[in-house]
């Protein structure tokens, strides 16, 4: 089985725009948010030259995400483009919280490129339920798979022009893929692998991330070495504090200033800083830190969709991957990570996280 971690937008979407022509039997993309953009659409197109050459597309898209792609960036949902009172609400809360200088037009726009995917016999779209589904992954003829934290829409800027920081992971064998399946499809994990796929099921009330999160830290015998957008679940946070307690040096890649729940992100450093000692050490980035990524030890590796917040906890299907002494895995993120922290900062007190309490306590409840 080969294994290849993608780093950041440009190595990902290449990687997935290759798959997408290489295709000749099948492709599976399940996603959250596919926006009506540069990228979005380069993606379609080539789906729909996979198509007419014969190869069969099925696709999974939650209508859940389109509240997001109405209100950040450049405000176009690919798929999504009727409005009703629930996504109106929501999108107004989200707006008014963190989108109030964003004043591009979210009347939607007509996309040719959708109607053609819709009408296409070798191409299958799931896109009318909302799945509360965070999980994003392609598969390709049944033998390469690529997950991880990236959604379908132009990463490049911010309109505060940051630049996303994610990772996707691309797993190539057909038994690697099959076996996926059958996780997928709710059977038991293989003990004792060094490559295992977590689940969290909303719909059967199974949550399986979390307590490998917490197990994993619990395992830690030296060092933790955390990149996560979104903070917040209170059994995490503790447990980080515990370990630091214990000795394990723990290292912190976040946003200074995250697209969402910015607030409670701080409130959670601040704990953490207040509780820890010379432990913990944490990296405010200038960029937007989209990455759910944890290394135990520089050996074990778990990367995905799922936050350490309460929806990627405990609400949204979401899917990670554990990858155990992979040196091609531990080469590419050792070699990123240098580049990576000359982008951030050191935060070494309390002080220099300041937040507002009041929208942290609402970011607690909503997130």
């Amino acid at each position: 089985m080969e294994q290849e971690l993608l780093i950041n937008a440009d190595e990902a979407y290449s990687e997935i725009l290759t798959q997408i022509r290489l295709a000749q039997e099948s492709i599976h993309i399940c996603m959250y948010i596919w926006r009506d953009d540069k990228i979005g659409n380069l993606i379609a197109q080539e789906l729909l030259e996979a198509a007419n050459r014969g190869v069969n597309i099925k696709i999974i898209k939650d209508k859940a995400g389109s509240v997001f792609e109405r209100v950040e960036l450049e405000k176009q949902s690919f798929f999504h483009k009727q409005k009703n009172l629930s996504s109106l609400i929501k999108e107004g809360i989200l707006s008014l919280l963190y989108y109030r200088e964003n004043d591009v037009s979210n009347d939607q726009l007509t996309n040719r490129k959708l109607n053609q995917l819709l009408e296409h016999p070798n191409i299958k779209i799931d896109f009318e339920e909302e799945r509360h589904d965070h999980s994003k992954y392609f598969i390709f003829d049944n033998r390469t798979l690529i997950l991880g934290g990236m959604n379908i829409g132009d990463k490049k800027s911010t309109p505060q022009e940051q630049k996303y920081r994610d990772y996707m992971i691309k797993l190539t064998g057909k038994e690697v893929v099959a076996y996926f399946f059958s996780r997928l499809q709710g059977k038991k994990s293989c003990v004792g692998q060094e490559l295992e796929f977590y689940f969290n099921h909303r719909e059967s009330n199974l949550y399986e991330i979390k307590p490998q999160v917490i197990d994993l830290l619990e395992q830690a015998q030296e060092r933790v070495d955390i990149e996560m957008a979104y903070f917040g679940d209170c059994d995490i946070t503790d447990k980080i504090i515990e370990i630091c307690q214990r000795g394990i040096e723990v290292t912190i890649i976040t946003s200074r200033n995250s697209n969402v729940q910015r607030d409670l992100n701080k409130c959670v450093l601040r704990k953490l800083i207040k509780k820890t000692g010379s432990e913990l050490t944490i990296y405010l980035s200038e960029q937007l830190i989209h990455s759910k990524f944890m290394c135990i030890d520089q050996q074990a590796f778990f990367l995905g969709s799922a936050n350490f917040n309460k929806l990627g906890m405990e609400q949204l299907s979401e899917l990670n991957v554990l990858v155990k002494n992979s040196s091609q895995i531990y080469q590419q993120w050792k070699e990123w990570r240098k580049r990576h922290l000359n982008e951030c900062v050191l935060i070494s007190q309390e002080e220099d996280l300041d937040y507002n309490k009041l929208v942290a306590l609402t970011e607690r409840v909503l997130c």
